[in-house]
């Protein structure tokens, strides 16, 4: 059987630096995604990317048949509270993997196999708390276990999306299930994720038992380097460096060009996707990297979700 599907629905325009996305998933060939989106942009996808061209509609539609009672879902963004559902309403996509997920698309993915192979993602039945990125173990069990109490019923149900995807800053989701139903579950934060409200990077860790993020605001270098991905910093004069399994842009605006898709090294900045000046990252030459950029994401961050409050509230 193959190794495991990531499933991702997208509704509207992918981000600009969606190429950039998909090269990332070509580095990783022992992992697929499938992608259901209403985006027909003639992307160039990998082998190990397939894509479903359908309308909100349809998958609302197909989401529905599974259950007996009314769902809500009336924009795309409520889609999150269904994707510990992925597994059932998928299921004929998925029957020949061992592992199946879900992900966002603002990554960029590092070395998923360094970092999830075989002998370790096979001891698990969950994988993950935060819900950019969640992998399960495809079996009928797991894919069900998520109606093991009235929680999901209470989020289909809700007009709001209410987190049932991530444990993050709440107590009745498909996080919470699987560690009362006693599964094997790996809790451990590898991804290179940020503050949301704040306009540079802040790097921030969840912590499990505690249900909070760690925050380092270290100065910090980011590059993307041949399907790895790194983060430089200073420690007492000396240059650290430490891998990551992905990187999550929390929805920023990115300045991405795509002649920086042939570039096997590239940093990533505050607003955009960069060649490197130098070849050598060392003490020598992190001081004079350039780490900042000046960006309005606090300002457009705040009028996007202005703007999606106004839309469900009129409709629009």
């Amino acid at each position: 059987m193959k190794k495991c599907c990531l499933i991702l629905l997208y509704f509207g325009k992918m981000p600009n630096y969606f190429p950039l996305f998909l090269k990332s998933c070509s580095c990783n060939p022992s992992f697929n995604w499938l992608i259901f989106t209403d985006d027909k942009t003639p992307y160039d996808y990998p082998e190990n990317v397939k894509c479903e061209y359908t309308t909100f509609q349809n998958i609302k539609k197909k989401i529905q048949s599974e259950f007996d009672f009314p769902v809500f879902i009336e924009t795309p963004y409520k889609l999150c509270d269904f994707r510990p559902a992925y597994g059932l309403v998928f299921a004929d996509y998925l029957k020949d993997y061992r592992f199946w997920g879900y992900c966002d698309n603002d990554l960029i993915f590092g070395d998923m196999e360094y970092f999830l192979p075989d002998e370790f993602i096979e001891q698990y039945d969950k994988l993950f708390c935060l819900g950019h990125l969640v992998i399960f173990r495809n079996t009928e069990e797991n894919n069900r276990l998520f109606m093991k109490y009235d929680w999901y019923k209470q989020a289909f149900t809700a007009k709001e999306n209410v987190i049932f995807d991530e444990c993050y800053n709440n107590c009745q989701n498909i996080h919470d299930i699987f560690l009362k139903e006693g599964k094997r579950v790996f809790e451990k934060d590898l991804s290179l994720n940020f503050k949301i409200l704040s306009t540079p990077f802040v790097k921030i860790t969840f912590q499990p038992e505690t249900r909070t993020f760690e925050t380092d605001d270290r100065e910090s270098l980011y590059v993307w380097d041949s399907g790895k991905l790194y983060r430089y910093y200073m420690q007492e004069n000396s240059l650290k460096k430490e891998e990551y399994l992905y990187i999550h842009l929390q929805e920023r605006k990115m300045k991405y060009h795509p002649d920086l898709l042939s570039e096997n090294r590239k940093k990533i900045i505050p607003n955009s996707f960069l060649p490197m000046e130098t070849k050598e990252i060392n003490e020598r030459t992190f001081p004079k990297i350039k780490k900042k950029a000046f960006t309005l994401h606090l300002l457009e961050y705040h009028f996007k979700w202005k703007m999606r409050k106004l839309k469900r509230i009129f409709k629009i």
